[in-house]
């Protein structure tokens, strides 16, 4: 969406967890180190610090990779509590310039600033002042971008990261993009990355010159999408509040009123499996599974599971919800409805592909593959098999 004046602000704390470890601790400014989740299922390092990642230790791969490169490094705990502390503090700094604010946690902020020049004056001038409030009173290091939306804003935090500032004025997000490499690009992963420079693609520029045959022909439909976000084209609103507030929601009706559980597990996976992909599209991963059932005599009964990690992929979604499922079906009387939840979200844990352990590799990898063939073709063109008695 463009907006008079470039009234986007993007806040961006680099390596937030480790950041905000040195915040903590300055005698670990100098010190190679990681956040990760050691004993977890997907034991990987969350977050190095800046001298980890200057000696090749990067998000996603492998503990035991990043310890044979370092032998001398350091592993930290994720520390919910700090982490949570220190996105609390950036917030109510940032939320004194405007009401209209999205939190995605992780040290990333968005502020719309339309109608604040009468109390702050430049948009810019708000942005120097809210980078220079993190930096004395919280001791942490923000990227800043001001632009006339949140695609070329975070776009803006890439280039300047771990500290810098920068404004991009309406009118000129094409050529700021043009030149930037095409993996500072959101939803250029790293497998779409690889595919662009096989094919010689390598800044955002090209994307944008790519004719509507020549981009599907790479990418498919879903590559139209991404060919206007490399023009700096972006309608999106800003989601106020934070995002384990929010829940990503499909609900089913039955054309009749079901008894059999069959037709209930199907709905349940048909439904986890849209959700999913959503989530997955927005970068999130979920930490609650809710499950709400509306019976023909107009009660309700309810059940939700959550856990201390993520839940990402269809598999383990369809699973467990379907779990909850049978909790909540506590009652010999013919459902109506059924509606599935996923709350508690937060940003996926960053992942490479090339660093991934076997099994993870092949989850991660599959899952990538179905999402490209959903987003190409439609969300019903791979499905798992318990939900085909779905109509």
């Amino acid at each position: 969406m463009q907006r008079a004046g470039a009234s986007i602000i993007h806040i961006n704390v680099t390596d937030f967890a480790a950041a905000v470890e040195v915040a903590r601790n300055p005698s670990l400014a100098d010190t190679p180190f990681v956040v990760a989740l050691e004993g977890s299922a997907r034991t990987v390092v969350l977050t190095p610090s800046r001298r980890a990642w200057e000696e090749g230790v990067r998000a996603g791969m492998p503990l035991r990779f990043a310890k044979q490169m370092i032998p001398s490094l350091q592993v930290l705990p994720w520390d919910n509590q700090s982490t949570a502390k220190a996105d609390a503090a950036i917030t109510s700094i940032a939320q004194k310039y405007s009401p209209s604010i999205q939190c995605d946690r992780g040290g990333h902020i968005y502020l719309d600033m339309q109608g604040t020049t009468r109390l702050f004056g430049p948009v810019v001038d708000s942005a120097v002042q809210i980078q220079g409030e993190i930096r004395k009173k919280l001791n942490l290091e923000a990227s800043v971008a001001v632009a006339s939306n949140k695609l070329v804003a975070k776009v803006g935090t890439r280039t300047t990261r771990p500290a810098g500032l920068i404004q991009i004025r309406e009118g000129d997000e094409a050529s700021f993009l043009a030149w930037q490499d095409v993996s500072l690009l959101s939803g250029v992963g790293s497998a779409t990355s690889r595919l662009l420079s096989v094919a010689g693609i390598t800044t955002i520029g090209q994307i944008a010159a790519l004719g509507d045959e020549q981009v599907m022909a790479f990418l498919g439909k879903r590559g139209l999408a991404l060919r206007d976000a490399a023009r700096g084209l972006d309608k999106s609103p800003l989601q106020n509040g934070l995002p384990e507030k929010r829940i990503v929601q499909r609900k089913i009706s039955f054309s009749e009123p079901i008894l059999e559980m069959d037709a209930l597990k199907a709905a349940v996976v048909a439904a986890g499996e849209d959700a999913a992909l959503a989530m997955r599209t927005a970068g999130l991963g979920s930490a609650k599974i809710h499950i709400a059932l509306l019976y023909s005599d107009g009660r309700r009964s309810e059940a939700s599971h959550r856990i201390k990690g993520q839940w990402v992929y269809d598999h383990e979604i369809s699973l467990v919800a379907w779990k909850v499922a049978q909790l909540a079906a506590s009652r010999r009387v013919r459902i109506l409805s059924c509606s599935l939840s996923l709350g508690e979200l937060s940003p996926l844990a960053p992942t490479l592909d090339l660093f991934l352990p076997d099994a993870q590799h092949r989850s991660d990898s599959l899952q990538q593959a179905v999402d490209r063939m959903r987003h190409k073709f439609g969300p019903g063109i791979l499905t798992h098999g318990a939900a085909l008695a779905h109509a």
